[in-house]
């Protein structure tokens, strides 16, 4: 390795101590050099033991990503996640076979639902259980299909091959989807692998793709992704796109709503 070489990797180091992470693409432009170099570099410094590659970069070793537990993230941001919910439940149609993933954002979607004829397919319980109560209170008229697997007590919900492949049977009109994070570059992203294996199989069944995320995902990168930009119908969102997204989505044909 050149002593340029070891001045770039000295400065990744450098930027990742600073940020906790870092993207190929930020690189690419730093250095002005290819995309293979800049890969080059980052195998060399995961060898030796000084970050940990993910897609679209590299974090510190020492940062390891964990989703919260669900009694944890229900509280948060409660406000923001009813605007997006009431946004969701509005572009649904009457008898639409719809999914809904697990997660807070998309549990507030459901006492806005007063379409008829619906057939919802989860794999989280808090969803199954409100669309039970509503269904019980006589608010929801239609099929609950959930969708069982391996349980994940923390995070209230099913995931594995075995909800991947009874999700696998149907084909869904909307797909209602959560994320960890919104990047311009590396699409939607996770930090749970099981999660994301699920996401992904509804993304590929589904004629549209709803993402809801409040403003804290924008621009966050995750280790796994659950797909592109343009696998996107709509983004429902409390904050309008960053500038430095425009010409991103230029490329796509995808809706961004904010209320």
């Amino acid at each position: 390795m050149s002593l340029i070489g070891e001045e770039r990797k000295q400065k990744i180091l450098d930027l990742l101590e600073l940020n906790g992470n870092v993207s190929s693409t930020e690189l690419v432009q730093l250095f002005d050099v290819s995309k293979e170099t800049v890969r080059r570099y980052l195998d060399e410094l995961e060898g030796q033991a000084k970050l940990k590659k993910v897609y679209g970069g590299a974090v510190k070793p020492s940062v390891i990503f964990e989703e919260s537990p669900y009694l944890e993230r229900i509280t948060l941001k409660r406000e923001e996640k009813n605007q997006i919910g009431r946004q969701a439940a509005g572009l649904i149609r009457d008898g639409e076979v719809i999914f809904l993933d697990e997660g807070t954002t998309l549990l507030t979607v459901i006492p806005h639902l007063t379409q008829t004829g619906l057939t919802v397919l989860t794999h989280s319980f808090p969803a199954a259980t409100l669309l039970m109560e509503q269904q019980n209170q006589g608010r929801f008229d239609g099929r609950i299909l959930f969708l069982g697997g391996e349980i994940s007590a923390l995070h209230a919900r099913c995931a594995g091959s075995m909800t991947e492949t009874a999700l696998g049977h149907y084909y869904i009109d909307k797909a209602f989807i959560s994320v960890d994070g919104i990047h311009a570059e590396a699409g939607l992203t996770s930090l749970d692998d099981s999660k994301s294996a699920v996401s992904r199989k509804a993304i590929s069944h589904a004629t549209e793709v709803i993402v809801a995320a409040d403003y804290t995902k924008l621009g966050h990168r995750f280790p796994y992704k659950l797909g592109d930009l343009e696998d996107v119908t709509f983004i429902l969102c409390n904050q309008a796109p960053p500038t430095d997204w425009d010409e991103a989505l230029a490329k796509h044909p995808l809706r961004w709503i904010t209320p």
